[in-house]
């Protein structure tokens, strides 16, 4: 089956993270997947590297009516072009004008929802009022959500992302994610990987590491993650500036966007995923299991679909600085419980988040939306 992947970004983002893997882990015996970005961006030569067909195609804003429409209709001929037998749309953006296109096209499509929709979205209300044969959503949170956004009554199926689950012992792993960034092995290395955008609690985290790196030399706080997608321009820099004024600048380290996270995550003794509000799934917590990484979450959103609490991962209050603290001092000071949480995350990433595992559970929905 050609199935072409639709995706409004070429920076990678998590549900872009997720679609690559998608595209390098479908059997090509059951699907030829094709790109098709409708931004520029480095994604567009790492999917030329996996071997597949890959196109760019500069749109307009959905506000732009006139120039959105044309736009459309030439994204319906690009599909025609790379043989589409089905569209898949990346989020509810993708999807307004992969939708669109494919139904201009006569080709069925299906798109991934990554977020919860809400109202005030203007892309929630058009993702649904597009045509589809299926709607992907991230979280039984997100499938929730969507039921309330679609008048058509597409059916939605519940597909949880996936990670790649490392081959390589952890201790090879730690040793060489340390190593690239300059941290030794007897150092506590708490860490972040997320979008440097507002919402995404690295405040939380700063403050909770005023607090650790005050009670225990050995303490250190990397953040990984850039501003993408053309938002939040001076985020990085009024992060720096908190740093400073807590008196932490010498033992935090902002090493921006990252190509290996898996190394980068593997090297950390405690993985951190505290944004201030709801999110519908979190990349970054399943990263962390699957590199054996003890993992601290703010207990919001869908976390409760993916962790088992105090088991897989500790769950702490959104925006609570001192609970976050708190933990990571626990975690310091008992390595035997740390190493507990780390092993137990590793053995559900296994079982319930191997990418193979979703690019399977897609391929069987592909079958049934083209049927």
């Amino acid at each position: 089956m050609r199935v072409v992947y639709v995706s409004p970004h070429a920076t990678c983002g998590g549900a872009e993270r997720v679609t690559m893997d998608l595209i390098a882990l479908h059997g090509r015996g059951s699907v030829e997947p094709a790109a098709l970005f409708l931004r520029d961006g480095p994604l567009v030569e790492e999917a030329r590297a996996l071997g597949v067909d890959t196109d760019v195609l500069v749109v307009p804003r959905m506000r732009n009516v006139l120039a959105a429409e044309r736009a459309k209709r030439t994204l319906a001929q690009r599909l025609v072009a790379l043989k589409a037998e089905l569209v898949h749309g990346v989020t509810a953006w993708g999807h307004c004008y992969a939708g669109e296109a494919a139904s201009i096209a006569r080709i069925p499509a299906v798109w991934f929802q990554h977020d919860v929709p809400r109202w005030r979205r203007p892309e929630s209300v058009l993702a649904a009022l597009t045509p589809a044969r299926r709607i992907l959503a991230n979280s039984a949170l997100t499938a929730n959500a969507q039921h309330r956004f679609n008048p058509r009554r597409v059916k939605i199926e519940i597909v949880l992302p996936g990670t790649r689950i490392p081959t390589e012992p952890r201790p090879v792993r730690r040793a060489r994610g340390r190593a690239a960034l300059g941290f030794g092995a007897d150092e506590y290395l708490v860490g972040m990987v997320a979008r440097l955008a507002c919402g995404k609690g690295h405040p939380t985290l700063l403050r909770a590491a005023q607090s650790l790196c005050a009670a225990r030399a050995d303490a250190r706080v990397v953040v990984a993650g850039g501003s993408l997608f053309g938002t939040d321009a001076g985020y990085p820099a009024e992060l720096e500036r908190l740093a400073a004024s807590l008196g932490i600048a010498e033992r935090v380290r902002f090493v921006g966007q990252i190509e290996q996270v898996a190394d980068f995550v593997s090297a950390l003794d405690v993985t951190v995923h505290v944004p201030d509000g709801s999110e519908s799934f979190s990349l970054a917590v399943i990263e962390g299991m699957a590199a054996g990484t003890a993992v601290v979450a703010a207990d919001a959103g869908a976390v409760r679909e993916i962790v088992e609490p105090g088991v897989t991962a500790l769950l702490v209050p959104a925006g609570d600085h001192e609970a976050l603290a708190t933990a990571l001092l626990a975690l310091h000071d008992d390595p035997g419980a740390r190493e507990g949480i780390a092993g137990a995350g590793a053995e559900a990433a296994r079982t319930r988040f191997d990418a193979r595992q979703m690019a399977s559970r897609v391929e069987s929905i592909y079958r049934e939306a083209v049927a």
